[in-house]
């Protein structure tokens, strides 16, 4: 192999020797000095010109791995975006009116609630519809036929490992008085990309996924999930839910191809982290290269709807810093850009001229969760010392680069700490914490502000007389592992905020026992050392008795998982907070509360018609105070978790591109996880008298030998690539 290397480097070196000799010669009679004015052939070319104006190029912060958007380690605005731009959903954000939910037209022909006694549809038996890519035992069968109402998965070894202990259903029939019955019809023609049709099949793997698997987030709604139903062809799918769900519009967003993943080997928690294999929206995902912060768009030849994508292709790059986002935008290199403002961020690029910014409050926090099955931790005054320990607005600044435009959550007074205050000596404050074996602190996901945030807190607590250090271990043995048996003490996560009754139930009922942890080995997941914490099976919580895993009645949110706490559920929420069993993983709830008090207050927020009737979960964002105070009072009295900062974010539309019949980006409509951005199928380019329209195409990094094959792309010839990572 060194022999090989050495001749390569031989042979570059003569070959540079050579072309130096010749370009000695070439000098030595040059041609006459170009003409002022005169134009480089290349960058006169028409074509050339036309084919950019088919493309969107949109900059974005560096992304890491992943883009599952049902995962909280894949939280970011860049899955936001690629997700609604690829993924099918039942319901979406009006475009009229970003606030409010609407059906989507593509996908469904009608979405309703029916009485919940009405006929039962016979479940699909088999044969019918089937898929262009569909393989043997059902996974490729547009009528979901594999299915056999139960939660079948067609033979013992079709299912990925993820899902493989799917939860049983309650009989389809078997609907009580006050359960919720949803119809979906999906509309003749919707298909994925690969020509296979859209059906009940894909709501239900959804549904068995995040059932089934750790890290996931906003499950509380499918946790309540009693039977689905597909009858039709695939087309008509029959939702029975246990109780009211007034939010029930909310439910199977970004549908996954149930037809490629279910049966992959692949765990669900990575099927995404590489691409998008097929698509059910107006672009489908060409490439998706990290390493060059790079992910590539093309129109989805096979989508169905009215409004196919009005521009060939869309390229999301990550731009390293605003100086150099200005600047393509002022060359028409990128249309428009969606990042996380830094101090000075909105400042640089209010400098481009006509540029339009749109600055949004995300409705996700990044928060710090503390490890209820923690034997460090079990005790809430100790939460409560550790937690008022940690300066929120330091660590809110470093984890953004900003101190303005910070919004902090509101904090409970038991934790709060006043302004200027020095935090509690914490010394000696919990037995057995050292500088060899200190305090953990997780990390869901590789998201850089989250990194940034965690490390501050272990340095302030540190400082506070407390060791504490990050561990490294993954998002899937702190969810899966790690949490459960208490072998890490807190965790840092983004996370929707709990603005509703339904990402309340997420956030804090106890977590779902279909989701089994994995006990870990001695030193598992801690950067190589020995994991602080007890021995499994002493941590708190462990010894209460189990539901079987496919239970068929889940209960979250409406009592306690397992029976951890007490039975009726009428104990004061003021009582010490127990943990899940430590065989149960963490879902959304991370920190692992389990208590019946706050329990029967979630479910009670679901109970009532009143309150169903008022279409809740037809706000995109719920209105104030549709969390009552007693359960955010509740939740704070255990020092269970505290808030650090909200997500922000800011959007630069540049001159390259408009809508029909508008007067400008700052008039378009902007939705509450895109922003403005949920217009871009229906963007037309704007010619520019810029050069770099028409570059060179020996300075595409996306060539990489060749033009690209999908979509009739001519391998995006002018694409810069100046200032990705």
């Amino acid at each position: 192999m060194f022999e090989r290397q050495n001749r390569r480097r031989r042979n570059a070196l003569f070959g540079s020797v050579a072309a130096a000799i010749l370009l000695s010669g070439c000098m030595a009679n040059p041609g006459d000095a170009p003409t002022v004015g005169e134009e480089e052939p290349r960058r006169g070319d028409p074509v050339r010109a036309q084919e950019s104006l088919k493309r969107i190029q949109v900059g974005v912060d560096a992304f890491g791995e992943g883009f599952n958007p049902h995962l909280i380690a894949d939280a970011s605005p860049v899955t936001d975006l690629v997700s609604q731009l690829t993924l099918p959903s039942a319901f979406e954000p009006d475009p009229e009116d970003p606030a409010r939910w609407r059906m989507s037209p593509d996908l469904l022909e009608s979405a309703e609630i029916v009485p919940v006694d009405a006929p039962v549809p016979d479940e699909d038996a088999g044969g019918g519809e089937r898929g262009g890519n569909g393989g043997s035992g059902g996974n490729g069968d547009g009528n979901d036929g594999s299915d056999d109402g139960n939660g079948g998965i067609g033979g013992p070894d079709a299912a990925a490992p993820s899902i493989a202990a799917e939860a049983a259903e309650a009989d389809p029939s078997d609907a009580r008085p006050g359960d919720t019955r949803i119809r979906y019809r999906i509309r003749s023609g919707a298909q994925w990309s690969d020509g296979t049709p859209i059906s009940g099949s894909d709501f239900r793997y959804l549904h068995a996924s995040l059932l089934a698997n750790a890290g996931v987030a906003e499950a509380s709604g499918y946790e309540r999930i009693r039977a689905i139903t597909v009858s039709g062809g695939g087309r008509q799918v029959d939702v029975l839910i246990d109780g009211p769900m007034p939010e029930w519009r909310t439910l199977f967003r970004n549908l996954l191809p149930s037809h490629l993943l279910r049966p992959s080997a692949t765990p669900f928690v990575d099927v995404l982290d590489s691409g998008i294999p097929a698509s059910g929206g107006r672009y489908s995902a060409q490439s998706i290269d990290v390493g060059r912060g790079e992910v590539r768009l093309v129109r989805n030849d096979r989508f169905w709807g009215e409004s196919p994508a009005k521009t060939d292709t869309v390229i999301i790059r990550s731009v390293d810093g605003a100086v150099t986002g200005a600047e393509q935008l002022r060359a028409a290199q990128l249309q428009a850009l969606r990042l996380r403002p830094k101090q000075t961020t909105a400042l640089t690029y209010g400098l481009v001229p006509g540029a339009v910014d749109v600055p949004a409050v995300l409705p996700r926090e990044l928060t710090l969760h503390a490890n209820a099955a923690s034997p460090l931790l079990d005790d809430v005054s100790v939460r409560r010392a550790v937690l008022s320990a940690v300066d929120v607005p330091a660590v809110a600044a470093i984890a953004t680069g900003r101190t303005d435009d910070l919004e902090i959550p509101p904090v409970h007074p038991s934790i709060e700490r006043p302004a200027g205050e020095a935090p509690q000596d914490l010394t000696d404050s919990i037995d057995g914490v050292t500088d060899e074996d200190p305090l953990l602190i997780g990390v869901m996901g590789d998201d850089d502000q989250a990194l940034a945030a965690a490390r501050a807190i272990a340095d302030q607590l540190t400082a506070a007389g407390l060791p504490t250090r990050v561990t490294g271990a993954d998002d899937q043995a702190l969810a899966g592992s790690l949490l459960p048996y208490g072998r890490v003490d807190m965790v840092v996560a983004w996370g929707r905020s709990v603005d509703s009754p339904l990402q309340a139930a997420s956030r804090w009922s106890c977590p779902a026992p279909t989701r089994a942890s994995t006990e870990p080995t001695e030193d598992e997941g801690v950067g190589g050392e020995t994991a602080t914490g007890a021995e499994p099976g002493n941590q708190p919580g462990n010894g209460a008795g189990n539901s079987a895993a496919n239970g068929s009645e889940n209960g979250a949110g409406n009592e306690p998982a397992n029976g951890s706490a007490s039975e009726s559920g009428e104990e004061s929420a003021s009582a010490a907070a127990s943990a899940a069993p430590a065989d149960v993983a963490r879902g959304s709830n991370l920190s692992g509360l389990c208590d019946p008090g706050i329990d029967a207050m979630i479910g009670g927020m679901f109970d009532g018609a009143a309150r169903a009737a008022e279409g809740l979960g037809s706000d995109v964002v719920a209105p104030s105070g549709a969390v009552p105070e007693e359960i955010w009072s509740a939740v704070g009295e255990q020092a269970i978790e505290l808030g650090l900062v909200v997500d922000r974010i800011l959007t630069v539309m540049g001159t390259g591109a408009s809508l029909a019949n508008d007067d400008g980006p700052a008039t378009w409509p902007s939705g509450p996880f895109i922003g403005p951005l949920m217009t871009l199928p229906d963007w037309r380019r704007v010619p520019s008298a810029t050069t770099s329209e028409v570059a060179d195409p020996g300075n595409d990094p996306g060539a990489e030998g060749g033009p690209d094959n999908a979509a009739g792309n001519d391998g995006d010839a002018d694409d810069p690539g100046a200032g990705t990572s």
